[in-house]
Formats: C-alpha cells, structure tokens, sequence
C-alpha cells in the first residue's frame, strides 16, 4: 500500500489547512486519508482547501471521505473548500454533482481569500 505522503502535500495558514493532491487517490488510500483528515482536526484545522490541480484520478471511495469529512466539518462550522480540478477529476466531478456540495474556486489563493473573509 502507497504511503498517504506519496499523494498528498500539507500546509498550515492558522486554522486552515491546505492540501495538495498528486497523481491518482486511489480506495487504497481512503483510510490513510480520514485517519490524516481526524488528526488535523484534532489539532485545531477547521477549514481545508484541497488542491486538484495535480490530480489525476479520484476514486469514488475518496470522493465519498471527503463528504464523511465534510459533515463533520459542518457541524463544527468549517468547511471543505476545493480548488483546481482538471480532466478527468473535473469531468466526475461535474457529472457527480460535487460543484453543488463544495464551494469551488479557480486557485488555493482565491479559496484562501474566501475562507479568510477576504473575497
């Protein structure tokens, strides 16, 4: 199994975490994932952009975490925020719909600026 750090970058900007995808996310990664999403809750992350502009695949599994991820960010009043899908992550993504779950923006500083009440 592929090491979550193999497909995932993370920065820190006070209680907003920036994620970076890269490559293809595939079901094996789905726990991986939660388990990275529960502690940067844990330490104090409410809000998360998650960059697809590098991301070549998205499993279904992974696509169904992120929404376990964001109810439970909802109900904190956080937020996922996602930016940059392309090919084929932004054609399932549209036809599943995800552009009417997650705010979606065209850069990491445009969703920065938004989360941060900025734009």
């Amino acid at each position: 199994m592929r090491n979550i750090g193999e497909v995932l970058k993370f920065r820190r900007d006070g209680n907003i975490g920036i994620v970076r995808l890269i490559g293809e996310i595939d079901t094996t990664l789905r726990e991986p994932l939660l388990v990275f999403f529960d502690d940067k809750i844990a330490d104090g992350i409410d809000f998360f952009i998650i960059d697809l502009s590098e991301a070549h695949y998205i499993s279904s599994a992974i696509w169904g975490a992120f929404i376990t991820i964001l109810k439970h960010l909802r109900e904190r009043g956080g937020d996922i925020i996602m930016c940059s899908p392309k090919g084929q992550v932004l054609k399932i993504y549209k036809v599943m719909a995800f552009d009417k779950v997650f705010k979606t923006f065209n850069s990491v500083s445009e969703a920065l600026r938004y989360v941060k009440g900025e734009g």
